[in-house]
């Protein structure tokens, strides 16, 4: 069988000929990156190593041989986008990439489009995948040599004390595996798909950090192909309060109100206790995997004395950041705090890496409402690069494609050293003629968020509590004039009902705030949203997971403020006062 390297060059040369394009492909290790230059009349794609070579051959179909790789599994061909080459010289320079790493976080099986998600994250230069571990089981061989040949590494990780310690197995033989809460030993949900929120292990038990260092090692003798596997909690709190446990925070020490965990103590002195020492023994058995563990709500900062060795990596999540500022903004209290954490990873970095994990579609349910903040993501890049951030991830989904593919374009082209114009070359890509009315109809959404108040954490109340109906019904008519230039092309008649759903979404948040909505109400907006299931608008699950719980706070005469949790609903109801 041929080795890898082989591999990628016959899909870099194969692709050459799919895309049409008449060049030379040569490997040369002193380059940074790809490089694109025309000598006697002959183009001459040339990089350090295959991959690079494949993003060549990608970089120059679409600068000058017509295509655009903008949503995946829809690659377009206009003859008037071919750039006739007429002199020799440099066409693109080799620029080292701003990161290392670029990708997205999949929070959901792999499935029929799998396939042209990989093929896309290729063609637009992504090289990471960060995946549940229970969704990576799931992924055929065939797929993994797919992403493999494509310079993609697939991280089998996230939140993941279930995985190694799963109730169903342990909860009778080992419950003294399990957080003690009041008391008593928790009883951990059994089935696969529970949310398990804030069912956390006994980290301080040397039993338990055995058994899944036992784990990890049998995992990745089982997958040989995996060189990276995160240690990370469940999602939400519920810590240990056993006496060993305890001893590692403070109950009266609270978590940060920008980290959403001011409710409850700081763990990241018994998290990264946990981190340290299971590090410590992998590395032993096996010193070629990395582990990753995260940053994140009561464990955001480095506690004191942890260090980021060689074989770790953070994974940063600025959650519930503010959309509104740039994280380096002085302006915005949310965003510096988060960004006072990430000078101290770096501060703590020992050969370690640091991965931001962002939310380039919002956060808990934000639901395809907008997020327009480009240049933003430009400049924290920018920033990352200069203060040790290794890598960018952010979470998506295919199916709300037409509402945030630019964000996740643009984060690859920034990642990759881009500057800001590639926002208008995208326009012009995706609009033609008509690309000054598509950054005004984009340019105005933006002007809706940033005038509504000081900051935006991206949930729906915080949108719709502070914007008016006539400005969404203004946006919708924008989305429709550009629709009628262009009756055939999707992508504008998307926007058009996307626009339409943002107008009915305000008109029922009106009647929530109001005390008016009724479930009927709920139901008529539901089964609308569910006529589009053709489209790249929404993710059906997400809105009907959301609407759901909506009419059982109106059934049980409950005010609505986000999602019916107690805790989260008091963060967002002193954002109120916040925001403004």
């Amino acid at each position: 069988m041929k080795n890898i390297k082989d591999r990628i060059y016959n899909l870099a040369y194969s692709e050459l000929e799919k895309y049409g394009i008449n060049a030379d492909l040569c490997i040369e290790h002193t380059l940074s990156s790809f490089e694109i230059r025309r000598t006697d009349n002959q183009t001459v794609i040339a990089a350090p190593n295959e991959i690079e070579l494949l993003y060549g051959v990608y970089e120059f179909a679409e600068k000058f041989g017509g295509w655009n790789f903008f949503a995946p599994g829809k690659d377009e061909f206009k003859i008037e986008r071919k750039v006739k080459i007429l002199s020799d010289g440099i066409l693109i320079s080799a620029k080292r990439p701003l990161l290392k790493r670029c990708g997205f976080i999949q929070e959901f099986p792999f499935n029929d489009e799998t396939e042209i998600l990989f093929d896309w994250m290729a063609k637009n230069k992504m090289n990471y995948l960060l995946v549940w571990m229970k969704y990576y089981d799931e992924l055929s061989d065939e797929l993994k040599e797919f992403a493999r040949i494509r310079g993609i590494e697939i991280e089998s990780g996230h939140h993941n004390f279930n995985y190694w310690i799963p109730g169903k197995i342990y909860t009778n033989a080992h419950p003294d595996f399990f957080a003690e809460i009041n008391g008593k030993r928790i009883k951990p949900s059994i089935k696969d798909d529970e949310l398990l929120l804030s069912e956390q292990l006994c980290t301080t038990n040397p039993k338990l950090r055995s058994e899944i260092v036992r784990r990890m090692v049998e995992y990745c003798d089982k997958h040989p192909e995996v060189k990276t596997i995160s240690l990370v909690p469940n999602d939400g709190f519920g810590w240990c309060e056993c006496e060993n446990c305890s001893k590692f925070y403070d109950k009266n020490k609270k978590g940060d109100f920008y980290s959403i965990s001011s409710h409850v103590y700081k763990a990241n002195k018994i998290y990264h206790d946990l981190v340290r020492n299971i590090s410590d023994k992998l590395n032993t058995l096996r010193p070629d995997i990395q582990l990753t563990f995260c940053a994140y709500i009561n464990y955001c900062s480095p506690s004191e004395n942890f260090f980021l060795k060689k074989d770790m990596a953070v994974h940063f999540a600025p959650y519930w950041r503010c959309i509104n500022h740039a994280l380096d903004d002085p302006e915005c209290e949310i965003n510096s705090a988060y960004l006072k954490d990430i000078k101290k990873w770096n501060a703590v970095k020992k050969g370690g890496e640091i991965n931001i994990y962002e939310y380039f579609m919002g956060v808990n349910f934000y639901l395809s409402l907008p997020m327009i903040h480009w240049e933003k993501m430009f400049k924290e890049i920018q920033w990352y690069n200069q203060n040790g951030v290794d890598g960018i991830l952010t979470q998506f989904h295919i199916s709300h494609w037409s509402v945030y593919g630019i964000n996740y374009r643009i984060m690859a082209k920034a990642a990759r050293g881009e500057k800001e114009s590639v926002i208008k070359e995208m326009l012009i890509e995706l609009f033609g003629k008509d690309a000054q009315e598509a950054e005004n109809f984009y340019r105005e959404i933006e002007r809706i968020m940033q005038n509504m108040g000081k900051c935006h954490i991206p949930y729906p109340r915080s949108l719709f509590r502070r914007t008016k109906l006539n400005q969404f019904e203004h946006i919708h008519d924008l989305a429709c004039s550009l629709a009628a230039k262009e009756p055939q092309d999707k992508f504008r008649h998307e926007l058009c009902i996307w626009c339409e759903y943002l107008v009915c979404f305000k008109k029922l948040a009106d009647k929530l705030f109001a005390g008016q909505a009724k479930i009927d109400d709920i139901d008529n907006l539901l089964n609308w949203i569910h006529s589009f299931h053709d489209n790249r608008i929404f993710v059906h699950q997400k809105f009907d997971i959301y609407f759901n719980a909506l009419k059982e706070a109106i059934k049980s005469g409950k005010s609505w403020i986000h999602f019916n949790i107690d805790w989260e609903d008091k963060y967002i109801l002193a954002h109120d006062s916040l925001l403004n």
